[in-house]
């Protein structure tokens, strides 16, 4: 979450886009007036756009208040005794509308909303376009994230029908930053900056390897794990310049998933090497050399010669050996040798 001495337009970073298309939408829904649903995977800056939705709009001069499903950390006002757990929690709910007058509401997480509390912001949202004479009006934009399941949701009765209904014509779509990668440098540059202004230091610069580092990661925690990152640079690093090996240190290992037929044969090996190296890291080993060359001569000898028909002659060619060292090789890996007979061409190379 941004603090709110934080600008929120200076990190919301559009040079995709996919983000683009977002500030697009920003800029459409920015009247301080219907309801409107922010959805993407935690983490992607649900909160932050709709901070930049509320100050882009009419009532950015009043609050902007955000608060959690079940409404406890809502503002604190006297509340009617009684009432059981049904009734506290639309007291908080109604809490939380009046600490957002003249402003923005934000709940977080709507499909974790308990019925009563779904009802009381329903009413509240209805009320607020006069359909009940007499109800308490809240003068209130109320802004709602969600994950990309909140169909589902619906469908299983989790969310509403009806309090769905009133958030789906008016939908954000924020992307994961898998798919906004041209916004990486900038959005890291930006977090860089902030943190180094945080502990007093002056802002490192960023190597172009260290950048490719970061663009090839599937960030699965998206632009929250990117802060997180940016901020253990800061700390760990303190020379004036972020190089590629820094990167290498803080973010977690991944498995690339790249199909094995676009792979070229060095990354190949180099992808196999990395595993056996992590499986192996704080066991004691003194013939790796040995051991990989055997995994890699085993398969080699094996396709050739089942590609010459067990011909050690043929095999031998292909391969670049003299044949009595293929032999020995193959004798030494354990490959049993064909027993066929002999051809002219094996007898004359034996000397027989």
């Amino acid at each position: 979450m941004l603090r709110t001495t934080l600008k929120a337009d200076d990190f919301l970073v559009a040079a995709s886009p996919a983000m683009r298309a977002v500030i697009m939408a920003v800029e459409r829904y920015a009247d301080g007036d219907a309801p409107v649903l922010i959805c993407g995977e935690h983490g992607t800056g649900r909160e932050l756009v709709a901070r930049v939705l509320h100050r882009r709009g009419p009532r950015c001069t009043s609050r902007f208040v955000a608060v959690r499903p079940t409404f406890e950390d809502a503002p604190t006002s006297p509340s009617p005794s009684g009432g059981g757990r049904d009734g506290d929690a639309c007291e908080r709910a109604r809490r939380a509308l009046r600490a957002a007058s003249g402003g923005t509401l934000l709940v977080k997480d709507v499909s974790d909303l308990s019925a009563s509390s779904q009802r009381t912001l329903r009413r509240a949202i209805r009320d607020r376009c006069g359909e009940r004479e007499g109800a308490e009006v809240f003068d209130v934009q109320v802004v709602a994230t969600a994950d990309l399941d909140l169909e589902r949701a619906v469908d299983a009765s989790i969310v509403s029908p009806e309090l769905y209904q009133l958030f789906a014509a008016r939908r954000i779509e924020v992307p994961p930053l898998r798919d906004r990668a041209d916004d990486l440098p900038e959005l890291f540059e930006r977090w860089i900056k902030h943190y180094a202004a945080e502990i007093g230091r002056a802002k490192p610069t960023v190597s172009s390897r260290a950048i490719a580092r970061l663009s090839a990661y599937p960030w699965p925690g998206n632009v929250a794990e990117l802060k997180s990152i940016a901020r253990r640079l800061v700390v760990r690093v303190t020379r004036a310049r972020l190089e590629a090996g820094d990167v290498d240190e803080v973010l977690p290992v991944v498995a690339e998933r790249v199909p094995l037929e676009d792979l070229a044969f060095e990354d190949m090996v180099k992808a196999k090497l990395a595993g056996l190296l992590a499986r192996i890291d704080g066991y004691p080993v003194h013939d790796l050399y040995d051991k990989v060359l055997a995994r890699v001569e085993r398969p080699l000898f094996d396709l050739v010669l089942a590609h010459t028909g067990g011909n050690q002659l043929k095999a031998a060619e292909i391969l670049g050996l003299n044949r009595n060292t293929l032999r020995k090789k193959l004798a030494g890996l354990g490959i049993e040798q064909s027993p066929k007979r002999a051809g002219r061409e094996d007898r004359a190379l034996d000397g027989k």
